[in-house]
Protein backbone atom coordinates (compact mmCIF):
# COMPACT_ATOMS: atom_id res chain seq x y z
CA UNK A 1 0.00 0.00 0.00
CA UNK A 2 1.56 3.17 -1.09
CA UNK A 3 1.95 6.30 1.77
CA UNK A 4 -1.40 7.96 0.27
CA UNK A 5 -3.70 5.48 0.67
CA UNK A 6 -2.12 3.95 3.88
CA UNK A 7 -2.58 7.39 5.63
CA UNK A 8 -6.30 7.43 4.75
CA UNK A 9 -6.67 4.13 6.33
CA UNK A 10 -5.08 5.14 9.24
CA UNK A 11 -6.61 8.51 9.40
CA UNK A 12 -10.29 6.57 8.89
CA UNK A 13 -9.34 4.29 11.65
CA UNK A 14 -8.35 7.29 14.43
CA UNK A 15 -11.66 8.99 13.21
CA UNK A 16 -13.14 5.49 14.29
CA UNK A 17 -11.69 5.47 17.84
CA UNK A 18 -12.78 9.04 17.91
CA UNK A 19 -16.50 8.25 17.40
CA UNK A 20 -17.09 5.46 19.76
CA UNK A 21 -14.97 7.56 22.48
CA UNK A 22 -17.51 10.47 22.22
CA UNK A 23 -20.02 9.99 19.05
CA UNK A 24 -22.06 13.09 19.82
CA UNK A 25 -18.88 15.02 20.38
CA UNK A 26 -17.17 13.54 17.50
CA UNK A 27 -20.40 14.08 14.58
CA UNK A 28 -19.58 17.95 14.86
CA UNK A 29 -16.00 17.57 14.14
CA UNK A 30 -16.23 15.29 11.65
CA UNK A 31 -18.67 16.92 9.37
CA UNK A 32 -16.89 20.00 9.73
CA UNK A 33 -13.32 17.98 8.61
CA UNK A 34 -15.07 15.68 5.89
CA UNK A 35 -18.34 16.73 4.60
CA UNK A 36 -21.31 15.17 4.28
CA UNK A 37 -19.35 11.55 4.22
CA UNK A 38 -17.02 10.59 6.98
CA UNK A 39 -15.17 7.27 6.15
CA UNK A 40 -14.89 5.41 9.53
CA UNK A 41 -12.64 2.27 10.14
CA UNK A 42 -11.02 -0.65 8.03
CA UNK A 43 -12.38 -3.83 6.93
CA UNK A 44 -14.51 -5.91 8.50
CA UNK A 45 -14.99 -2.37 10.97
CA UNK A 46 -15.52 0.15 8.30
CA UNK A 47 -18.31 2.41 7.36
CA UNK A 48 -19.82 5.96 6.05
CA UNK A 49 -21.32 8.46 8.17
CA UNK A 50 -23.16 10.66 6.34
CA UNK A 51 -24.18 13.79 7.80
CA UNK A 52 -26.11 16.81 7.10
CA UNK A 53 -30.06 17.53 5.84
CA UNK A 54 -28.84 16.55 2.65
CA UNK A 55 -27.26 13.09 3.45
CA UNK A 56 -30.25 12.25 5.62
CA UNK A 57 -32.86 13.78 2.32
CA UNK A 58 -30.80 11.16 0.63
CA UNK A 59 -30.91 8.21 2.67
CA UNK A 60 -34.30 8.32 3.20
CA UNK A 61 -35.40 8.75 -0.14
CA UNK A 62 -34.00 5.61 -1.11
CA UNK A 63 -35.80 3.24 1.03
CA UNK A 64 -35.53 0.82 -1.61
CA UNK A 65 -31.78 0.53 -2.31
CA UNK A 66 -31.25 -0.78 1.58
CA UNK A 67 -31.26 -4.17 3.55
CA UNK A 68 -31.90 -4.08 6.83
CA UNK A 69 -31.27 -7.57 6.91
CA UNK A 70 -27.81 -6.88 6.50
CA UNK A 71 -27.48 -3.85 8.54
CA UNK A 72 -28.49 -5.74 11.58
CA UNK A 73 -28.16 -9.36 10.82
CA UNK A 74 -25.16 -9.36 13.63
CA UNK A 75 -28.40 -8.15 16.15
CA UNK A 76 -30.29 -11.35 14.87
CA UNK A 77 -29.38 -13.67 17.98
CA UNK A 78 -30.79 -10.91 20.68
CA UNK A 79 -33.78 -9.41 18.31
CA UNK A 80 -34.81 -12.38 16.65
CA UNK A 81 -34.93 -14.45 13.55
CA UNK A 82 -38.85 -12.65 13.12
CA UNK A 83 -37.95 -9.02 14.31
CA UNK A 84 -39.17 -5.97 12.44
CA UNK A 85 -36.01 -4.89 12.47
CA UNK A 86 -33.92 -7.68 10.91
CA UNK A 87 -36.66 -8.63 8.18
CA UNK A 88 -36.76 -6.74 4.48
CA UNK A 89 -39.51 -6.76 1.53
CA UNK A 90 -42.49 -8.52 1.43
CA UNK A 91 -41.91 -10.50 4.66
CA UNK A 92 -41.35 -7.19 6.65
CA UNK A 93 -44.57 -5.56 5.42
CA UNK A 94 -46.47 -8.79 6.60
CA UNK A 95 -45.41 -8.70 9.77
CA UNK A 96 -45.66 -5.29 10.08
CA UNK A 97 -49.34 -5.12 8.60
CA UNK A 98 -50.20 -8.11 11.68
CA UNK A 99 -47.75 -5.73 14.61
CA UNK A 100 -49.31 -2.33 14.05
CA UNK A 101 -52.97 -2.64 15.38
CA UNK A 102 -51.22 -3.32 18.54
CA UNK A 103 -49.85 0.07 18.80
CA UNK A 104 -52.27 2.60 17.01
CA UNK A 105 -52.71 5.87 18.85
CA UNK A 106 -56.24 4.81 20.25
CA UNK A 107 -54.49 1.75 21.61
CA UNK A 108 -52.44 3.77 22.96
CA UNK A 109 -54.35 6.21 25.10
CA UNK A 110 -55.86 3.30 26.95
CA UNK A 111 -52.22 2.47 28.54
CA UNK A 112 -51.69 5.92 29.86
CA UNK A 113 -53.42 5.33 33.14
CA UNK A 114 -51.38 2.14 33.57
CA UNK A 115 -48.65 4.14 33.26
CA UNK A 116 -49.89 6.51 36.00
CA UNK A 117 -50.91 3.97 38.09
CA UNK A 118 -46.91 3.67 38.01
CA UNK A 119 -45.76 6.77 38.38
CA UNK A 120 -47.53 7.50 40.92
CA UNK A 121 -46.37 4.57 43.32
CA UNK A 122 -42.95 6.23 42.99
CA UNK A 123 -43.83 9.81 43.43
CA UNK A 124 -45.86 8.15 46.66
CA UNK A 125 -42.45 7.45 48.17
CA UNK A 126 -40.96 10.83 48.03
CA UNK A 127 -40.58 13.51 50.94
CA UNK A 128 -40.26 17.44 50.78
CA UNK A 129 -36.48 17.94 51.24
CA UNK A 130 -35.46 14.49 49.62
CA UNK A 131 -32.77 14.26 46.69
CA UNK A 132 -33.68 11.74 44.09
CA UNK A 133 -31.82 10.12 41.17
CA UNK A 134 -35.38 9.78 38.88
CA UNK A 135 -33.44 8.30 35.97
CA UNK A 136 -33.23 4.99 37.96
CA UNK A 137 -36.42 4.84 39.81
CA UNK A 138 -38.19 5.75 36.61
CA UNK A 139 -36.10 3.06 34.78
CA UNK A 140 -37.73 0.47 36.63
CA UNK A 141 -41.16 2.37 37.28
CA UNK A 142 -41.27 2.64 33.09
CA UNK A 143 -40.55 -0.78 32.81
CA UNK A 144 -42.92 -2.27 34.85
CA UNK A 145 -45.74 -0.66 33.52
CA UNK A 146 -44.66 -1.71 29.68
CA UNK A 147 -44.38 -5.28 31.12
CA UNK A 148 -47.85 -4.80 32.04
CA UNK A 149 -49.08 -3.06 28.74
CA UNK A 150 -47.53 -5.87 26.92
CA UNK A 151 -48.48 -8.61 28.74
CA UNK A 152 -51.59 -7.67 31.27
CA UNK A 153 -51.94 -6.74 34.90
CA UNK A 154 -51.47 -9.91 36.36
CA UNK A 155 -47.87 -10.51 34.56
CA UNK A 156 -45.61 -8.55 36.70
CA UNK A 157 -45.24 -11.19 39.61
CA UNK A 158 -44.20 -14.01 37.13
CA UNK A 159 -42.42 -11.00 35.43
CA UNK A 160 -40.10 -11.05 38.65
CA UNK A 161 -36.31 -11.70 38.27
CA UNK A 162 -36.66 -10.39 34.08
CA UNK A 163 -35.32 -6.95 34.82
CA UNK A 164 -31.66 -7.99 34.56
CA UNK A 165 -31.98 -10.22 31.64
CA UNK A 166 -33.30 -7.26 30.01
CA UNK A 167 -30.24 -4.66 30.89
CA UNK A 168 -27.81 -7.54 29.61
CA UNK A 169 -29.57 -7.33 25.92
CA UNK A 170 -29.63 -3.74 25.75
CA UNK A 171 -26.26 -3.64 27.20
CA UNK A 172 -25.14 -6.01 24.38
CA UNK A 173 -27.30 -3.93 21.61
CA UNK A 174 -26.22 -0.73 22.48
CA UNK A 175 -22.75 -1.56 21.89
CA UNK A 176 -20.54 0.87 19.20
CA UNK A 177 -19.80 -0.99 15.58
CA UNK A 178 -16.69 -1.80 17.01
CA UNK A 179 -17.32 -2.87 20.27
CA UNK A 180 -20.19 -5.42 18.66
CA UNK A 181 -17.76 -6.80 15.88
CA UNK A 182 -15.89 -7.73 18.69
CA UNK A 183 -18.58 -8.82 20.78
CA UNK A 184 -19.84 -11.06 18.53
CA UNK A 185 -16.94 -13.31 17.57
CA UNK A 186 -18.00 -14.94 21.39
CA UNK A 187 -16.96 -12.65 24.12
CA UNK A 188 -18.53 -13.32 27.72
CA UNK A 189 -21.01 -10.29 27.82
CA UNK A 190 -22.21 -11.45 24.09
CA UNK A 191 -22.60 -15.13 25.46
CA UNK A 192 -24.30 -14.01 28.23
CA UNK A 193 -26.87 -11.31 26.24
CA UNK A 194 -27.62 -14.51 23.94
CA UNK A 195 -28.48 -16.55 26.92
CA UNK A 196 -30.39 -13.61 28.58
CA UNK A 197 -32.63 -13.44 25.39
CA UNK A 198 -33.49 -17.12 25.68
CA UNK A 199 -34.57 -16.92 29.28
CA UNK A 200 -36.73 -13.85 27.89
CA UNK A 201 -37.98 -15.83 25.12
CA UNK A 202 -38.90 -19.03 27.14
CA UNK A 203 -41.04 -17.01 29.26
CA UNK A 204 -42.38 -14.36 26.43
CA UNK A 205 -43.65 -18.24 25.01
CA UNK A 206 -45.04 -18.97 28.15
CA UNK A 207 -46.92 -16.19 28.25
CA UNK A 208 -48.43 -16.51 25.26
CA UNK A 209 -49.63 -20.80 25.57
CA UNK A 210 -51.02 -19.10 28.73
CA UNK A 211 -53.14 -16.73 26.93
CA UNK A 212 -53.92 -19.56 24.25
CA UNK A 213 -55.61 -22.09 26.42
CA UNK A 214 -57.34 -19.27 28.33
CA UNK A 215 -55.84 -19.76 31.98
CA UNK A 216 -55.60 -15.79 31.56
CA UNK A 217 -58.17 -13.65 29.94
CA UNK A 218 -58.03 -11.80 27.21
CA UNK A 219 -57.97 -8.01 27.91
CA UNK A 220 -56.60 -4.61 26.17
CA UNK A 221 -52.49 -5.53 26.06
CA UNK A 222 -50.27 -6.33 23.47
CA UNK A 223 -49.96 -9.81 23.27
CA UNK A 224 -54.09 -9.71 23.18
CA UNK A 225 -53.91 -8.11 20.47
CA UNK A 226 -51.48 -9.69 18.55
CA UNK A 227 -52.66 -13.17 19.06
CA UNK A 228 -55.85 -11.84 17.65
CA UNK A 229 -53.59 -10.18 14.80
CA UNK A 230 -55.24 -10.98 11.29
CA UNK A 231 -55.84 -9.16 7.95
CA UNK A 232 -57.10 -10.17 4.74
CA UNK A 233 -55.19 -12.76 2.61
CA UNK A 234 -52.28 -12.10 5.30
CA UNK A 235 -51.30 -15.19 7.08
CA UNK A 236 -51.37 -14.90 11.05
CA UNK A 237 -47.86 -14.56 13.10
CA UNK A 238 -46.40 -17.90 14.29
CA UNK A 239 -45.95 -18.43 17.71
CA UNK A 240 -42.15 -17.34 16.51
CA UNK A 241 -43.36 -14.28 15.20
CA UNK A 242 -45.15 -13.81 17.78
CA UNK A 243 -42.18 -14.42 20.61
CA UNK A 244 -39.13 -12.31 17.91
CA UNK A 245 -41.73 -9.01 18.15
CA UNK A 246 -42.50 -8.44 21.64
CA UNK A 247 -39.07 -9.73 22.91
CA UNK A 248 -37.77 -7.12 20.49
CA UNK A 249 -40.51 -4.16 21.43
CA UNK A 250 -40.13 -5.33 25.48
CA UNK A 251 -36.35 -4.54 25.24
CA UNK A 252 -36.23 -1.52 23.18
CA UNK A 253 -39.07 0.55 24.84
CA UNK A 254 -37.77 -0.33 28.19
CA UNK A 255 -34.92 1.66 27.52
CA UNK A 256 -35.99 4.45 24.91
CA UNK A 257 -38.86 5.28 27.02
CA UNK A 258 -37.37 5.75 30.46
CA UNK A 259 -34.43 7.72 28.74
CA UNK A 260 -36.62 10.12 26.79
CA UNK A 261 -38.15 10.91 30.43
CA UNK A 262 -35.06 11.48 31.78
CA UNK A 263 -34.55 14.18 29.45
CA UNK A 264 -37.99 15.79 29.15
CA UNK A 265 -37.97 16.32 33.26
CA UNK A 266 -34.42 17.78 33.02
CA UNK A 267 -35.38 20.05 30.28
CA UNK A 268 -38.48 21.21 30.97
CA UNK A 269 -37.14 21.59 34.90
CA UNK A 270 -34.56 23.80 33.14
CA UNK A 271 -36.69 26.37 32.69
CA UNK A 272 -40.14 26.96 35.49
CA UNK A 273 -42.08 28.47 32.62
CA UNK A 274 -42.08 25.03 30.95
CA UNK A 275 -42.27 22.93 34.19
CA UNK A 276 -45.79 24.76 35.30
CA UNK A 277 -46.92 24.92 31.80
CA UNK A 278 -47.59 20.84 32.01
CA UNK A 279 -50.31 21.52 34.95
CA UNK A 280 -51.57 24.58 33.10
CA UNK A 281 -52.06 23.81 29.40
CA UNK A 282 -51.86 20.06 29.29
CA UNK A 283 -51.74 21.19 25.02
CA UNK A 284 -48.24 21.79 26.46
CA UNK A 285 -46.73 18.51 27.10
CA UNK A 286 -47.06 17.54 24.02
CA UNK A 287 -44.68 20.02 22.44
CA UNK A 288 -42.18 19.01 25.47
CA UNK A 289 -42.13 15.23 24.37
CA UNK A 290 -41.68 16.70 20.56
CA UNK A 291 -38.65 19.26 21.76
CA UNK A 292 -36.87 16.92 23.90
CA UNK A 293 -37.04 14.08 21.11
CA UNK A 294 -35.59 16.63 18.49
CA UNK A 295 -32.37 17.57 21.44
CA UNK A 296 -32.47 13.85 22.31
CA UNK A 297 -33.94 11.31 19.93
CA UNK A 298 -34.53 7.73 20.93
CA UNK A 299 -31.96 6.57 18.90
CA UNK A 300 -28.70 8.74 18.03
CA UNK A 301 -27.63 7.09 14.41
CA UNK A 302 -29.63 5.06 12.56
CA UNK A 303 -27.94 2.35 10.67
CA UNK A 304 -28.03 1.16 6.37
CA UNK A 305 -26.88 -1.46 4.56
CA UNK A 306 -26.39 -1.02 0.64
CA UNK A 307 -28.65 -3.63 -1.39
CA UNK A 308 -28.26 -1.65 -4.63
CA UNK A 309 -25.23 0.18 -5.50
CA UNK A 310 -25.56 4.09 -4.95
CA UNK A 311 -23.41 7.28 -5.09
CA UNK A 312 -23.13 10.78 -3.09
CA UNK A 313 -21.24 13.75 -2.89
CA UNK A 314 -18.66 12.26 -5.10
CA UNK A 315 -18.31 8.82 -2.86
CA UNK A 316 -19.46 5.33 -4.37
CA UNK A 317 -21.25 3.01 -2.10
CA UNK A 318 -20.96 -0.29 -3.29
CA UNK A 319 -23.50 -3.65 -2.63
CA UNK A 320 -23.16 -4.32 1.27
CA UNK A 321 -21.87 -0.86 2.37
CA UNK A 322 -22.51 0.21 5.94
CA UNK A 323 -23.83 3.76 6.39
CA UNK A 324 -25.11 5.41 9.45
CA UNK A 325 -26.94 8.76 9.43
CA UNK A 326 -27.94 10.60 12.62
CA UNK A 327 -31.07 12.32 14.00
CA UNK A 328 -29.07 13.80 16.79
CA UNK A 329 -26.84 15.69 14.05
CA UNK A 330 -29.79 16.43 12.08
CA UNK A 331 -32.01 17.79 14.56
CA UNK A 332 -29.05 20.19 15.83
CA UNK A 333 -28.30 21.92 12.24
CA UNK A 334 -28.51 25.38 12.34
CA UNK A 335 -29.39 25.70 8.41
CA UNK A 336 -32.26 23.72 9.61
CA UNK A 337 -33.40 24.53 13.13
CA UNK A 338 -33.26 28.16 14.48
CA UNK A 339 -31.30 28.38 17.70
CA UNK A 340 -30.94 24.97 17.13
CA UNK A 341 -29.49 23.91 20.55
CA UNK A 342 -32.17 26.15 22.27
CA UNK A 343 -35.22 23.83 24.32
CA UNK A 344 -38.14 25.46 23.06
CA UNK A 345 -41.29 23.71 23.33
CA UNK A 346 -42.93 26.60 21.57
CA UNK A 347 -41.75 25.63 18.06
CA UNK A 348 -43.83 23.17 17.51
CA UNK A 349 -46.95 25.58 18.43
CA UNK A 350 -48.77 25.48 15.09
CA UNK A 351 -50.33 28.59 16.23
CA UNK A 352 -46.64 30.06 16.35
CA UNK A 353 -45.75 32.61 13.74
CA UNK A 354 -43.41 30.88 11.14
CA UNK A 355 -44.15 27.15 12.42
CA UNK A 356 -44.40 24.86 9.49
CA UNK A 357 -44.53 20.99 10.27
CA UNK A 358 -40.88 19.36 9.98
CA UNK A 359 -40.54 17.10 7.07
CA UNK A 360 -38.85 13.09 8.03
CA UNK A 361 -35.68 14.24 7.03
CA UNK A 362 -35.65 16.92 9.22
CA UNK A 363 -37.14 15.48 12.11
CA UNK A 364 -36.93 11.62 12.97
CA UNK A 365 -36.34 10.48 16.20
CA UNK A 366 -37.59 7.14 16.11
CA UNK A 367 -35.95 6.71 12.41
CA UNK A 368 -37.82 7.25 9.17
CA UNK A 369 -39.15 5.07 5.82
CA UNK A 370 -41.10 1.91 6.69
CA UNK A 371 -39.13 0.83 9.05
CA UNK A 372 -39.74 3.44 11.26
CA UNK A 373 -40.34 2.06 15.16
CA UNK A 374 -43.44 0.76 15.26
CA UNK A 375 -44.04 1.75 19.10
CA UNK A 376 -43.06 5.17 18.75
CA UNK A 377 -46.89 6.20 18.97
CA UNK A 378 -47.10 4.17 22.31
CA UNK A 379 -43.51 5.09 23.82
CA UNK A 380 -44.52 9.29 23.29
CA UNK A 381 -47.74 8.19 25.00
CA UNK A 382 -45.93 6.64 27.89
CA UNK A 383 -43.12 9.69 28.01
CA UNK A 384 -46.41 12.31 28.36
CA UNK A 385 -48.54 9.94 30.55
CA UNK A 386 -45.25 10.15 33.10
CA UNK A 387 -43.85 13.33 32.77
CA UNK A 388 -47.77 14.69 33.13
CA UNK A 389 -48.16 12.41 36.26
CA UNK A 390 -45.22 13.66 38.43
CA UNK A 391 -45.99 17.48 37.58
CA UNK A 392 -49.60 16.81 38.98
CA UNK A 393 -48.05 15.45 42.20
CA UNK A 394 -44.88 17.09 42.79
CA UNK A 395 -42.68 20.33 42.80
CA UNK A 396 -39.29 19.40 41.57
CA UNK A 397 -35.89 21.37 41.43
CA UNK A 398 -32.71 20.32 39.61
CA UNK A 399 -29.78 19.92 41.97
CA UNK A 400 -27.34 20.63 38.97
CA UNK A 401 -28.16 22.94 36.06
CA UNK A 402 -25.24 21.83 34.03
CA UNK A 403 -26.70 19.83 31.09
CA UNK A 404 -25.75 16.10 31.29
CA UNK A 405 -23.88 14.05 28.42
CA UNK A 406 -25.64 11.38 26.83
CA UNK A 407 -24.29 8.20 26.21
CA UNK A 408 -25.33 5.28 24.57
CA UNK A 409 -26.35 5.05 20.65
CA UNK A 410 -30.05 3.21 21.37
CA UNK A 411 -31.76 4.85 23.89
CA UNK A 412 -29.69 7.76 24.45
CA UNK A 413 -29.35 8.74 27.97
CA UNK A 414 -28.06 11.10 30.69
CA UNK A 415 -24.72 9.47 31.41
CA UNK A 416 -24.84 10.20 35.30
CA UNK A 417 -28.51 10.13 35.42
CA UNK A 418 -31.18 13.36 36.30
CA UNK A 419 -30.85 13.96 40.09
CA UNK A 420 -33.47 16.47 41.57
CA UNK A 421 -34.99 18.08 45.22
CA UNK A 422 -38.24 17.26 46.29
CA UNK A 423 -39.91 21.03 47.06
CA UNK A 424 -43.02 19.53 47.65
CA UNK A 425 -45.58 16.54 46.95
Amino acid sequence: MSAGPLRTALGAVRELKEFSVDPYGAMDRLHDRNGPVSWLGAGPVRFALLLGQESTAFVLARTGAFSWQRAFGSLTPLAGANALLVNDGERHRRLRRLVHPAFTAHRAAGHAGTVRRHVDRVVGTWRAGEVVEVQRQFRFALRDALTEILFGPDSLTRAAGLRGHLETIHRAVDAGPLRRRVQVLGLPSWKRAVAARETVRRWVAAESARRRSGRTPAGEDVLSTLLAAAAQGVPPLTDDELCDQLVSFWEAAAETTSSTFAWSLHASLSDRAVWESITADRSSVDRIVRETLRLYPATGVVARAVATELSFAGHRFPVGTKLLISPFHTHRLASVWEDPLRFDPGRWDSTRPGFRARPPHEYLPFGGGPHRCVGAVLATTIVRAALTGVAERADLRLVSEVDPKPTGLIGMRPRDGVTVRVVRR
